[in-house]
């Protein structure tokens, strides 16, 4: 009984979100096999047959899109046509060694390259790539190229069918709906807070939100494997999800949280709170289907409250109230006015998440720049499309030199193993080589007993299809390689009855595979992402020190506000660098050393920083904000912020395991608060110098925040040194 109960205890069902996995695999042992008996007993050519199989697997099991009915069938049909260029491709390249291993070179890292547009395109990675190797490791003459197209047309058209029809799920809706929820309940935080609410019930509004946000992050994070729609509708989504992340954050630890809190009380501070909520409740009805978000509302409620904030700081000046409090009063808003910043950009990334149509031009633009940010260096996208493209080309090398049979299998073992560092790569063979040998014990075991009686392997194939299909995203790496084999032993002697031994073959294959995976996988960026992450958000934290540098200077009248700055274009660059990293750090196998929590920490900040110096840029040149008039305030702040900058070129340093010392100094709240109050002193008798005072003030407080920022980032920042610094074998 003890036992017994011990077994109940430890053994736990697979995690699967929305029996997303058991759809994908019923579906798989349904139509695999029906497709094979097509092919084998009606069209009993052997190149169809290789390609629907393999085609199935590949668009049905591997690239699995999902999704609403429209998009995912548009999905898979550019799939298949892609598949079939690529299956075209490789059978003309099959004839010549070295033309195959020169396009499989080529090949391996356009496709390998293309997962940074995200979406339905990432999703289609490693199944395109399959297109391509088995038709370039299996030689025939260019005169097989319509059957072999033809076999992967078949698969393409059977999949989408069954992809639409057969028990979709669409997890987009549950996303939305969450995500609706928490956007609601933000509103009602905001409204909360905007109407005076009590302590304890803003208390409780804050407990709800929170609730609500972290249902929907754990809702995206269930599905982030399994792309649902387009990179740009994807992309939005998860960015709405991190600015919902920084209004409550925000919320939670207002700017004035310290200061005595004076309230100006002023009607358009009611107008500011109106049009947020309002915007914020329509942009989760907008993902549920409703009318898209005014966003402009907010711009406009926002630039009449700046308006009267300035005439009641006048005012207050004028009839001689401390300056304090004077100070106190301006910064009351302040949160307020970054959250309505915040909703703004928020809206509008609601309305794309929501299936908007995109703007060509802008889409153009993004295309261009993704692809020439990812080009550079640092890239974790670059050198993994490197580390493929060798690879798979030096495994098509080895296969057709040696004339290997089921050459494809020793290309197909080099991608199964091959991760982004060396430790993962030698795990996952450990893992692979076990998984194979366990799969090769039972299907020997199993051919062996089924001898010469194929319908016994017939009706054995849909259970090991789905024993694959169920395996692969639920169970374990190991497990799936052993579910993988049996499968394959099952269908090569449907094909042609070779027993047992061909799990041998399959054996020696992998092991040529992994062992080139390990080599490529040494000397190729060795540690991994880890390091890699580390040195582009580095990237990305050094690229803003200027940006913000170049705001801050136009507000405090250092810079003509109408002046080019191109900072922000190498912002947004080594942004998707660094998105990218995190892709892969969050998929790497072994190696990373800190949470995902950390990491995800370390992404988000510089958008808040980015937003920030996008802020300030707005006050100074749409504005018209300027401490051109206040020379001894802006001169205090801009010391202030030189010290503020070579903090964030600290962090900088660090992360890219430069040997830098920190910084002699602080900022100091006191000299930021005395030069604001300076500035609101010397409009008391120069009216002149007001906006050049509320210039000083507004700069002075973006600093204080920015300072907050860099302090919460240090544990973070230590944690990924840490791990960047450990040897790749560790």
């Amino acid at each position: 009984m003890a036992l017994s109960r011990r077994l109940r205890v430890s053994v736990k069902a697979p995690r699967d979100p929305g029996f997303g996995a058991l759809r994908r695999a019923a579906r798989a042992a349904i139509v695999i096999p029906l497709a094979f008996a097509f092919a084998d007993l009606l069209l009993r050519e052997s190149q169809i047959l290789i390609f629907v199989v393999f085609g199935c697997f590949s668009l049905l099991v591997i690239s699995d899109f999902g999704g609403f009915r429209r998009p995912r069938a548009l999905a898979y049909l550019t799939a298949t046509v892609v598949g079939a260029v690529l299956v075209a491709l490789g059978t003309f390249a099959s004839s010549s060694l070295w033309l195959a291993v020169t396009s499989m070179l080529v090949v391996g890292f356009v496709i390998s390259f293309s997962r940074v547009f995200g979406g339905y395109v990432a999703a289609a990675n490693l199944g395109m790539i399959l297109a391509f190797v088995i038709a370039v490791t299996i030689p025939a003459p260019v005169a097989d190229i319509p059957l072999r197209v033809g076999g992967w047309a078949i698969a393409g058209l059977v999949s989408t069918v069954a992809a639409v029809t057969l028990w979709p799920r669409f997890e987009r809706v549950t996303m939305h709906h969450q995500t609706a929820q928490a956007l609601l309940a933000i509103a009602d935080l905001v409204q909360g807070i905007g109407s005076g609410a009590g302590q304890g019930d803003v208390q409780s509004l804050e407990d709800r939100a929170s609730q609500a946000v972290l249902v929907a992050r754990r809702g995206f994070a269930a599905l982030a494997k399994r792309p649902t729609a387009s990179a740009r509708r994807d992309r939005a989504f998860a960015q709405l999800l991190i600015e919902l992340d920084r209004i409550l954050e925000i919320i939670e630890r207002p700017f004035n949280e310290d200061r005595p809190t004076v309230r100006p009380g002023l009607a358009e501070t009611d107008q500011l709170v109106a049009a947020v909520v309002a915007a914020l409740r329509a942009s989760g009805a907008v993902l549920t289907g409703g009318a898209q978000p005014d966003v402009q509302a907010i711009d406009a409620a926002r630039v009449q409250h700046r308006a009267a904030l300035d005439r009641w700081a006048a005012e207050q000046i004028r009839t001689h109230r401390p300056l304090e409090e004077v100070l106190d009063g301006l910064g009351f808003d302040d949160t307020l006015r970054v959250v309505s910043y915040l909703a703004f950009v928020l809206g509008g990334n609601a309305v794309i998440a929501s299936g908007a149509r995109p703007n060509v031009s802008d889409t153009a633009m993004n295309f261009a720049r993704t692809i020439q940010a990812h080009l550079e260096s640092p890239s974790t996208v670059l050198q993994g499309s490197l580390r493929v493209a060798i690879g798979l080309a030096v495994a098509v090398l080895v296969a057709r030199a040696f004339d290997l049979s089921h050459a494809f299998w020793v290309v197909l073992g080099t991608i199964q193993v091959l991760r982004s560092n060396a430790l993962g790569t030698g795990r996952s063979i450990v893992q692979a080589v076990v998984g194979n040998a366990i799969g090769v014990i039972i299907g020997g075991l199993f051919a062996v007993v089924a001898g010469n009686h194929p319908a016994v392997m017939w009706a054995a194939f849909p259970i090991a299809v789905f024993g694959a299909a169920y395996a692969a995203t639920t169970v374990g790496f190991m497990a799936s390689q052993a579910a993988f084999t049996i499968n394959l032993i099952v269908v090569f002697n449907l094909i042609s009855p070779a027993g047992w031994q061909v799990g041998l073959v399959r054996i020696e294959d992998l092991l040529v595979g992994a062992l080139i995976s390990l080599v490529v996988g040494v000397l190729l960026w060795p540690r991994g992402a880890r390091r890699e992450f580390a040195r582009a958000v580095a990237s990305v934290y050094r690229s803003l020190v200027p940006y913000l540098e170049h705001a801050l200077d136009r507000v405090l009248g250092f810079e003509p506000p109408s002046a080019p700055d191109p900072t922000r274009q190498l912002v947004l660059r080594a942004r998707d660098r660094a998105d990218a990293a995190y892709d892969t750090f969050t998929t790497e196998r072994g190696g990373a050393s800190f949470d995902q929590e950390t990491a995800v920490f370390l992404l988000a900040s510089p958008s808040h920083m980015k937003l920030s110096g996008d802020l300030l840029n707005l006050i100074a040149g749409v504005m018209g904000y300027s401490a051109s008039s206040c020379a001894d305030g802006a001169r205090e702040v801009r010391e202030q912020v030189r010290i503020l900058l070579a903090e964030y070129s600290h962090l900088a340093d660090r992360l890219s395991l430069s040997k830098a010392d920190g910084p002699e100094s602080r900022v100091s709240a006191a000299a930021l608060r005395q030069a604001a109050l300076g500035c609101l002193g010397s409009s008391q008798t120069n009216p002149d110098t007001g906006r050049g005072a509320i210039a000083v003030v507004m700069a002075s407080e973006w600093v204080q925040d920015l300072e907050r920022l860099e302090g919460d980032l240090e544990d973070a920042v230590n944690a990924a040194v840490d791990a960047a610094r450990k040897p790749w074998w560790r």
